[in-house]
């Protein structure tokens, strides 16, 4: 595979996450979003991806933001890819709370869903 080849391959599952954050028929949000993108690499269930809808809007654990609470999730059995995650996630939005990134104003949410799919997608293929 090219490098090009590659590097399009690598932004297809941001592209992704980002085009089914907040559309119809799902709507889902920004924590569903990672999930559904990458449900079938981490065999989620569908019933998680609904039980993440709680999860949307700054109420992921300690005010997290969703997407990257989403894609923690995603590597909780690799605890070292857990934290170059969220280090790369917050090297990029000044931090990993969603009221801070909202404050700021630095990156809309469908930035956010796509740069931790992109960033998960990276990790997994280390």
């Amino acid at each position: 595979m090219s490098f090009l080849e590659q590097k399009i391959e690598k932004q297809r599952k941001g592209n992704q996450a980002a085009n089914i954050f907040h559309k119809a028929p799902n709507f889902f949000n920004c924590a569903q979003s990672i999930l559904k993108t990458f449900q079938k690499e981490f065999k989620v269930e569908e019933i998680q991806i609904k039980d993440f809808k709680r999860y949307g809007g700054g109420r992921a654990q300690d005010g997290y933001c969703g997407a990257l609470f989403a894609g923690m999730q995603l590597l909780k059995d690799q605890p070292e890819l857990q934290n170059k995650l969220e280090k790369h996630f917050t090297s990029t939005t000044g931090s990993p709370k969603c009221s801070d990134i909202r404050g700021k104003r630095k990156l809309p949410c469908r930035k956010l869903v796509e740069l931790t799919a992109n960033l998960v997608e990276e990790l997994q293929d280390k």
